[in-house]
């Protein structure tokens, strides 16, 4: 199972009040809502791939409306032939519809959402019903529940902001999508829906992936400034082998002269390496600072003989 189905998973075993299961139903339906309108009667279809999705939507039914529901399935037409539940309201189906406040008395669909519903529980639904979250492992973060309308977009994004999650919506194949690309952000989404287990391997992956790219920016500046350490030592050397190749070296001050050994005594060392070994290696200590200078001087020295 993917990420996003083990994250619906966890959401169909939440213990929630009645309430807030009925806002659940409200946000499924919203989404997944198949109105099917005769002479005789109507009827309600929902359905999705996931068959403990579907036993939610029908025990949220039989808790809050005491209607029996039967669970079907039948095969996708697809090239991997998945199966597909579904189930069917047709006991009450207008009064069903009106106690949630998804039609009126003259089969109007209505737009605005119902404020006896709490945002939270709302949208909790309409993830379970059109809702997708990236694996955490994988490079990209992404968040998504996709829409029938602007306006649905508009609602989750009200009541995200209020956590400050930025959410953004774009049309996709006839759909608004909504959408979360921050990885902190996204938990705090999975936060909002009362999950714990799939919250918790969310953001250890995150911290893992954020340590890990500490880790890589640290390795990468240590090795540059390696690279950065090596290269002025060579110059260095050279500017200290030129100074000895136009016999200039024993005409040198006593403080030059020592830092030149230190040098070419250790090539490859660091100001602060030299600086640990002057006291071993000439006799006395030497700050890096004094060393630093003492370079710039060196450098000084090979440049008017190659300017003479």
């Amino acid at each position: 199972m993917s990420f996003a189905g083990d994250v619906k998973k966890e959401i169909t075993t939440l213990d929630v009040s009645l309430p807030s299961l009925q806002g659940e139903l409200y946000g499924f339906l919203r989404l997944k809502k198949e109105l099917i309108i005769s002479k005789d009667h109507l009827r309600i279809e929902m359905g999705s791939k996931d068959l403990f999705i579907i036993r939610r939507i029908c025990m949220a039914i039989k808790k809050i409306y005491h209607q029996n529901v039967e669970i079907k399935s039948k095969n996708e037409k697809n090239l991997h032939k998945n199966r597909y539940y579904y189930i069917s309201v047709y006991e009450n189906t207008k009064d069903f519809l009106m106690d949630l406040e998804i039609m009126d008395e003259s089969f109007n669909f209505i737009e605005e959402f119902p404020t006896k519903f709490m945002p939270q529980d709302v949208i909790r639904g309409m993830f379970l019903a059109r809702g997708s979250i990236n694996n955490p492992k994988k490079e990209r973060y992404h968040f998504e529940i996709k829409c029938n309308e602007e306006e649905e977009c508009q609602y989750i994004q009200k009541y995200f902001k209020k956590y400050r999650i930025i959410a953004k919506h774009v049309q996709r194949k006839g759909y608004e999508v909504l959408y979360v690309k921050k990885s902190e952000q996204i938990g705090d989404c999975l936060k909002l829906f009362g999950i714990s287990t799939q919250l918790f391997i969310f953001e250890n992956e995150r911290i893992r992936k954020d340590l890990n790219c500490v880790i890589n920016r640290m390795t990468n500046c240590d090795l540059a400034n390696t690279e950065k350490t090596r290269a002025a030592a060579q110059k260095q050397l050279e500017d200290i082998a030129l100074i000895q190749n136009h016999g200039m070296f024993e005409s040198l001050s006593t403080r030059l002269m020592e830092v030149a050994t230190l040098r070419i005594e250790f090539p490859e060392a660091t100001m602060q390496e030299l600086s640990d070994e002057s006291e071993k290696v000439i006799g006395r200590y030497l700050s890096k600072s004094g060393i630093s200078h003492c370079f710039k001087d060196l450098e000084e020295v090979a440049k008017s003989i190659l300017s003479s």
